[in-house]
């Protein structure tokens, strides 16, 4: 059904902004309030050297604790996507960006908020500073042994192999990032078994 925007109100104007939308769809008019925080970006990072995939664990207010994600963080204005997922990973983790591969964009929650997040993942190896965030972010780089489905994360492997995940993560950006990951090695494996039983019936 057709619909149009007949008129927007600034409601709060700071850091963010937050808009009321009065809309019209067919023969019904209603309003809408959408937060306009722009754009950001997010990267899984593996190190190359370490063998080691860095994560970052700081303070989030809306789930009132500490918790562990990929590197992630708002574009700032004018700044192209691979540009502001380098300057994040410098600023986080403070790694060099050697290889990034872009996995995806996509709304974080259409219902209510205009941001869209480019997901990438990203190779690392030379460190050139220290990381840790800007502004009191008080992140600290958490290093990851190996990653499985539905975001379990493992940080090392017991030598009786009774390995249990000690982090399942929680916010929907690591969870897409890891999943992909996790399946594409899936898949590549499935695809390599098959192809040495090919090789090998010839």
């Amino acid at each position: 059904m057709e619909y149009e925007v007949i008129k927007r109100e600034e409601k709060y104007s700071g850091k963010f902004k937050i808009e009321e939308l009065t809309i019209k769809q067919g023969d019904k008019e209603f309003k809408s309030e959408v937060f306009n925080r722009g754009n950001s970006v997010a990267a899984l990072v593996y190190n190359t050297e370490t063998k080691k995939y860095l994560f970052t664990e700081q303070y989030r207010a809306g789930a009132d604790g500490l918790m562990i994600e990929i590197v992630a963080g708002k574009m700032e204005e004018g700044e192209k996507t691979q540009d502001s997922i380098k300057r994040e990973i410098v600023e986080e983790l403070g790694y060099k960006s050697d290889k990034i591969v872009h996995i995806t964009d996509f709304y974080l929650s259409p219902g209510g908020s205009t941001e869209i997040m480019a997901l990438f993942y990203v190779e690392v190896s030379e460190k050139i500073s220290d990381g840790g965030g800007i502004e009191g972010e008080n992140i600290r780089v958490v290093e990851v042994e190996d990653l499985g489905l539905n975001g379990n994360l493992f940080f090392e492997f017991p030598e009786d192999g009774d390995v249990t995940p000690p982090y399942k993560l929680i916010d929907a950006k690591s969870l897409m990032a890891v999943n992909w990951f996790v399946q594409g090695k899936m898949m590549k494996s499935i695809w390599e078994t098959v192809s040495d039983f090919k090789m090998k019936s010839l």
